[in-house]
């Protein structure tokens, strides 16, 4: 079993990621995938609105975390496309997250934000759930870490950055 662990003391453009993992993983990604959206359902049942929209200083809130992830929840489908037709490169993201910054995501509530997350990560399941052996194998260079990176390399890549969110969002809760 591949264990995917938030590298917490690590900023995340400082992380380092392995690729090349093998499609016996493929199951176990889709899983963390999956699920996430639940986990991160039951850590803010009880979360009250004055403390999910709370920034700290310049860091974003709760919800803007929330926003964040399903905002890129199209870049990962992009990206995933983009390693299946063979493309060198992968997509690049905004890397100063303006779309985050810019949305006004905490006027919403965290039920609604976790819903739209779980409407946008359910999109990437289908589609994952649709590759063949073959699509696995194939591989794209990730603009960032400038490493050729497969499909499970960037499911690995997808939940380590699910998971750095949800020790941010502990972190902001864990403050009240």
């Amino acid at each position: 079993m591949k264990e995917v662990k938030p590298q917490s003391f690590v900023r995340w453009f400082d992380r380092q990621f392995d690729s090349n993992t093998g499609s016996e993983y493929f199951d176990e990604f889709l899983k963390l995938l999956e699920d996430f959206p639940t986990v991160l359902n039951q850590v803010l049942k009880s979360c009250p609105t004055e403390v999910s929209t709370r920034k700290m200083g310049d860091k974003w809130s709760v919800n803007e975390n929330i926003g964040h992830l399903i905002l890129l929840e199209d870049l990962w489908r992009i990206r995933f496309r983009d390693i299946m037709k063979g493309k060198p490169d992968m997509s690049t993201a905004d890397l100063s997250n303006t779309a985050t910054d810019q949305s006004s995501f905490n006027k919403m509530v965290v039920e609604e934000l976790i819903n739209d997350l779980v409407s946008e990560r359910e999109k990437t399941i289908v589609m994952l759930q649709k590759l063949s052996e073959e699509d696995l194998l194939k591989t794209s260079m990730h603009p960032r870490l400038q490493q050729p990176m497969n499909i499970i390399d960037l499911m690995h890549f997808v939940a380590e950055h699910d998971l750095h969110h949800l020790h941010t969002i502990k972190s902001i809760i864990g403050t009240m």
